[in-house]
């Protein structure tokens, strides 16, 4: 989903003329911050399309752009994450939240700032405007980023691509844009041209009775970070990563070049594109992936509802599931169960999926008796006592049909803070015992002054195994993936009125503490670049595995 790369202090930035650490970027308050001759300068070359960035909630505070119905307007659309996806600066997951909406009855409240958001943004609808933010940022030596849908984390020059909207073609047969590189898929392809959402992308490949692995998120963008980092979904265990499935890009480089990256034309590019990390090695306008035939999909709800306060009871049960997680996952079931106590007690839900063979009647029976086996019937003894168990089961005729009917869109958050861990079938096969212990640790606080809300959770990712275990050529994503069963995350939120020692000590624990736990039980896994922990100490091995000195060269 979001792209953390560009938070590496060892990675060139588009922006950097320099070599690495040769000189820090310009910032507004130093001497060399450009003039405001040449922020004009630039918006001329791109016809207007430079924003200077206000921040979202000032119309909260008192002073000239005060507006108290504008104010209610947007604290209702706060977590509105396609709401958020409107504006240059909204974003869905930043990590300090500068200008919230806030009561403006209250006496004393702190100033609105745009924080880490970006000073300016280029609105980009083409090709040109994107190499002159590139040229700009370069010439004038300022931090740049790129934003798609706000699934990102941000700074002074931020690139709009959303924006950018070329369409989406469908191919019966993937042909390269130039014909000349001979790939080995011939199956369809579908077309991504510019800032499509994946439920965009899903949308228009069900009209041709076809899929394509991308988020869970519907409002997720589908040619930044998602695809350039890795990139998973329902359809990852049956199909590979979102990265396993690019074919070809269409990319802006440092020099405002653009070129076709493939497994023919810009290889090393095209490499690093598919897994190394979004905003880092050139800008993409367009991504050609693999298209699928639809099929039907299965879909199990389960539902575990702690009773009688009794919290190590669900915790407990969650355990033992996670451990036997590998059999269904080998059987093709994926998705994301969560395990919060949100909703007043404790719960586990998990709504996983399989994407059925031709033969579904068969498929079907199996893919129940396995779950039944594995899963539901070791949770019956409890249930009635310490919690309660609903499992439901039903046939979509598509994968589309499926996806529409269910919920999928999470809300956009102020004060996540977000640490993860791979899992191999070793480190949960018969671990009941150590996986109890580490769910404990990471539903508990310890630290004296350390507070996080109901909102904080777990997160199940069985969205690997299958063809997520087999390697793929031309591609840089961490090879941890390849020996995936779980990714496991823990989001932390801090209270709204939390002051800067309190959201520091959530950091730590959540880092120190609760990561460290995760690295014990699953050494030497490492986790997914886009869903880490930044202040993970270790993230160079942790993030790209033996992939990360290529990468920098």
């Amino acid at each position: 989903m979001r792209s953390l790369t560009m938070l590496l202090p060892s990675l060139v930035l588009l922006a950097g003329a320099q070599p690495v650490f040769a000189k820090c970027k310009c910032a507004p308050t130093d001497d060399c911050w450009p003039s405001v001759s040449k922020w004009t300068a630039l918006n001329d070359t791109v016809d207007g399309k430079l924003v200077q960035n206000q921040p979202l909630a000032e119309a909260c505070y008192q002073g000239p752009g005060y507006n108290a119905k504008q104010c209610q307007s947007i604290a209702s659309n706060w977590a509105d994450n396609t709401w958020l996806a409107d504006s240059p600066i909204g974003y869905s997951y930043p990590l300090v939240d500068t200008c919230p909406p806030i009561n403006a009855s209250v006496a004393a409240y702190p100033p609105c700032e745009l924080g880490n958001s970006p000073l300016y943004t280029i609105k980009a609808t083409q090709a040109h405007d994107v190499a002159a933010g590139i040229k700009f940022a370069k010439e004038n030596n300022v931090r740049l980023v790129i934003k798609n849908t706000g699934h990102d984390i941000s700074q002074p020059l931020s690139i709009w691509m959303k924006t950018i909207r070329n369409g989406l073609d469908y191919h019966e047969t993937f042909v390269s844009s130039d014909g000349s590189c001979h790939s080995d898929w011939n199956g369809s392809a579908i077309t991504i041209g510019g800032g499509y959402v994946w439920q965009d992308a899903y949308d228009f490949a069900a009209k041709y009775d076809h899929v394509v692995v991308g988020g869970g998120d519907p409002t997720v963008g589908c040619i930044g970070g998602f695809l350039q980092g890795g990139g998973h979904g329902s359809l990852s265990h049956e199909f590979g990563l979102g990265t396993d499935q690019v074919l070809e890009y269409q990319v802006v480089l440092a020099s405002g070049d653009i070129v076709k990256a493939n497994a023919c034309q810009n290889t090393d590019l095209f490499t690093a594109l598919r897994g190394g990390g979004g905003g880092t090695y050139g800008v993409v306008l367009s991504a050609t992936v693999k298209a699928y035939p639809t099929r039907p999909t299965l879909y199990h709800s389960l539902t575990i509802t702690g009773l009688n306060r009794n919290s190590s009871a669900v915790l407990n049960a969650t355990a033992n599931m996670i451990s036997k997680y590998p059999a269904i996952v080998d059987e093709g079931f994926a998705g994301t169960a969560l395990l919060t106590p949100t909703y007043g007690p404790w719960r586990y839900m998990s709504p996983f999926i399989k994407f059925l063979a031709n033969d579904f009647s068969a498929a079907i029976n199996h893919a129940k008796g396995v779950m039944n086996r594995e899963i539901v019937n070791d949770l019956l003894p409890g249930n009635g006592t310490d919690y309660h168990v609903e499992s439901e089961w039903h046939t979509y005729p598509s994968w589309h049909a499926w996806y529409a009917a269910t919920h999928h869109t999470s809300d956009g958050s102020k004060q996540p803070m977000m640490a993860s861990r791979f899992f191999g079938k070793q480190s949960l096969v018969s671990q009941q015992e150590n996986i109890a212990e580490l769910l404990h640790i990471l539903a508990t606080e310890t630290g004296e002054g350390v507070h996080t809300t109901s909102s904080s959770s777990t997160l199940l990712n069985i969205v690997a195994g299958g063809k997520v275990l087999e390697d793929a050529p031309h591609t840089s994503v961490n090879p941890a993936w390849r020996k995936a069963y779980l990714l496991l995350q823990r989001v932390d939120m801090w209270p709204a009125n939390a002051g800067s020692q309190e959201i520091q000590q959530v950091k730590e624990e959540l880092t120190t503490r609760k990561l460290a736990a995760m690295k014990n039980l699953a050494s030497g896994m490492g986790t997914y670049v886009n869903e880490a922990d930044p202040y993970d100490i270790e993230w160079k091995e942790d993030w790209f595995g033996d992939q990360y000195d290529w990468l920098v060269s």
